[in-house]
């Protein structure tokens, strides 16, 4: 089991280093990945440590490690020129025994100090895994080259190219942790090499076997898609109006960062990549400091919210169930068009009134001839049938009659029976009423009258909801199978936080809560039905 023998070398790689854990697996895993990291940093944080560590999982593996810095000459880095084949044969070529073309491990500190003819070599090294040597052309043992800085790169210097071969970048800070800082001032003696047991060490051809099994590792369907909404979180990102500094992922980028995840696939023992691996992808497409977060961010919700939308896909049974309520809809319920008429409202001010037909002209106060006819709609609502009450009446002016009193009941809601109770100046009572009309708006509405189906088409529906239910209860189970045993090999990779577990959790629990919710509609619709 490669993954059993992955964790007692991280174990040797990891003794007596502090808070390094991470930035270790991140390097053993982009050099068995055969890419290259850059760790950024301030000086003294064990980055020099991390990549002397690093060449010790190899088995008779060389080593080659340089300080740059603003006059270092490729001499240095690639071998000195061959005088005596420059003398003999007249060729110029290096001796590179012993430099970066014989080494399987490359550390290159202060990267961008390097001048531009070391920097345009490197993008071939670490691209194609080729060095020129004169007239010829090399194939290189490199496996991993790490590289360092205690700085970004510099804008306009021409050095974006050799930015974007560091397939993982990575900010390694001080010790945080008080306990662990006291530790590790305590401890003595932590080591440059770290002892890995020779039996656990990667041999050449074990690591060429392994590259050949890398490649075959599967990229799921559910991968696929948090890719992509990563990519259209990014677009999105880029095309807001206050984003100073886009993010940028070229798709030889994107090609590389499938094979990262697919190595860690290989050494945690599986043959596809899964969610868990996807939060990998946070290391490899950041270009600034202030992006670090942003993009954490986007593959968190990315997992959260949309890893499991296509192995689990909702919408064939959403459209199924939506396809079976039309059809229940077209054959139990029939729509008609009615007229109807309801008071038309009269604004005055504030209020609302209804105007009250008076064709005879009743409701004129006797002294000022002033028309009366306008009730205020709160008082009509306010009426029962049969029983009188005491209402105002007003003018289209909006003025209250004081000199009459009226007494009101509703006949229908747009008629209302009217007698006068008291009439000032003449004295007089009157018992008996009138019905009036009130002024009325025409409208329209959509009647709708259910029918119960023939029994066949009844024994149709009825088949196709067991189907529903039977198909909605199966997906359920294989969710609930899933997280209590696929999920507990989320929690156990290697090179991710198994806390993050949880995020991959959590949209498995939101496709079990859309799934009952779905089950819960066709019940719906099959009580509906059965009641008519």
């Amino acid at each position: 089991m490669i993954k059993e023998r992955v964790n007692k070398i991280l174990h040797a790689l990891n003794k007596n280093l502090f808070e390094r854990e991470e930035a270790i697996k991140l390097a053993f895993l982009t050099t068995i990945a055969g890419e290259s990291i850059f760790l950024l940093g301030p000086p003294g944080v064990a980055k020099s440590l991390i990549a002397r560590r690093i060449k010790e999982i190899f088995k008779d593996g060389n080593s080659f490690e340089y300080l740059m810095n603003r006059f270092s000459t490729p001499d240095e880095i690639f071998g000195p020129i061959a005088i005596s084949k420059l003398k003999k044969d007249d060729k110029y070529e290096r001796i590179t025994e012993k430099y970066l073309p014989t080494a399987d491990i490359v550390f290159l500190d202060e990267i961008w100090k390097a001048g531009p003819s070391i920097q345009n070599s490197l993008l071939t090294v670490i691209n194609e895994k080729v060095y020129r040597n004169g007239q010829q052309e090399v194939n290189i043992p490199l496996k991993g080259l790490i590289s360092a800085s205690n700085e970004l790169p510099a804008k306009g210097e021409g050095l974006e190219a050799l930015w974007d071969r560091f397939i993982i970048r990575y900010l390694v800070e001080n010790i945080s942790d008080s306990k662990n800082f006291n530790t590790f001032l305590a401890t003595e003696n932590i080591g440059f090499d770290a002892k890995i047991n020779e039996k656990d060490k990667i041999t050449n051809d074990e690591y060429k076997k392994w590259q050949i099994s890398i490649s075959k590792v599967k990229i799921s369907d559910e991968v696929l898609n948090v890719i992509n909404v990563i990519r259209n979180y990014i677009e999105k990102y880029n095309n807001k109006k206050d984003t100073k500094k886009p993010i940028y992922v070229s798709d030889r980028r994107w090609k590389k960062i499938v094979k990262v995840l697919k190595t860690s696939a290989f050494l945690n023992d599986r043959n596809k990549i899964d969610l868990m691996d996807c939060f990998l992808i946070a290391y490899m497409i950041w270009d600034e400091i202030e992006q670090i977060d942003i993009v954490k961010g986007f593959v968190s919700d990315a997992i959260k919210n949309h890893g499991y939308s296509l192995k689990y896909n909702l919408s064939l049974f959403t459209n199924e169930i939506k396809d079976l309520k039309l059809d229940i809809d077209n054959q139990t319920k029939e729509s008609k068009r009615i007229t109807f008429y309801e008071p038309k409202p009269y604004k005055i001010g504030n209020a609302t009134y209804y105007e009250i037909i008076d064709d005879n002209r009743n409701l004129i106060d006797r002294n000022y001839n002033r028309h009366n006819n306008l009730i205020r709609k709160s008082d009509f609502d306010s009426l029962t049938k049969s029983n009188y009450k005491t209402i105002d009446l007003y003018s289209k002016s909006g003025e209250k009659n004081y000199r009459s009193r009226y007494e009101a009941y509703k006949k229908s809601p747009s008629e209302i029976m009217i007698r006068e109770i008291n009439s000032y100046g003449y004295g007089y009572r009157e018992n008996t009423g009138n019905t009036y009309d009130l002024l009325k708006n025409r409208k329209t509405k959509t009647e709708v009258k259910t029918k119960k189906p023939h029994k066949a088409i009844i024994k149709e529906w009825d088949k196709t909801v067991n189907n529903l239910l039977n198909e909605i209860d199966k997906t359920i189970e294989e969710i609930e199978n899933y997280k209590n045993e696929d999920l507990a090999s989320l929690k156990e990779n290697i090179f991710v936080n198994k806390k993050l577990a949880s995020l991959a959790e959590h949209n498995l629990n939101q496709t079990i809560n859309s799934f009952v919710a779905e089950k819960i509609r066709v019940e719906k619709l099959k009580k509906e039905y059965d009641a008519l």
